[in-house]
C-alpha cells in the first residue's frame, strides 16, 4: 500500500482502489474507474495532480517537494490501469 500526504489531503493506492481523504470526507475509486491521472506544473512552486474519471476530475495541490512521492503513486496506478495479458 502506498499512501501520500499533499497539503491536508490524504491519498492511499492499495493497488485495486485510490482512496483519496479530503477535510470534509472520502471518496474511494476503483482502478477500472479511472481514466487518466497525471501531475502538471502550476505556479509559484505548486503542482496540480488530477484524477480523469468517467465524469468530474478530482483535483489535488502538491507541493515541489512532493513531486517525487506523487510520481511514484501515478506510475503505480498507471500499472494497475494497464490489462493483464496472457
Amino acid at each position: 500500500m502506498m499512501k501520500i500526504t499533499l497539503n491536508e489531503d490524504v491519498v492511499a493506492f492499495d493497488g485495486e482502489v485510490l482512496e483519496c481523504f479530503f477535510m470534509d470526507g472520502s471518496r474511494r475509486y476503483h482502478i477500472t474507474r479511472i481514466k487518466g491521472i497525471q501531475l502538471e506544473p502550476g505556479k509559484k512552486g505548486k503542482y496540480m495532480l488530477t484524477i480523469k474519471l468517467k465524469y468530474d476530475p478530482v483535483f489535488l495541490w502538491a507541493n515541489e517537494e512532493d513531486v517525487p512521492k506523487v510520481n511514484e503513486l501515478i506510475a503505480e496506478v498507471q500499472r494497475a490501469m494497464k490489462p493483464v495479458s496472457g
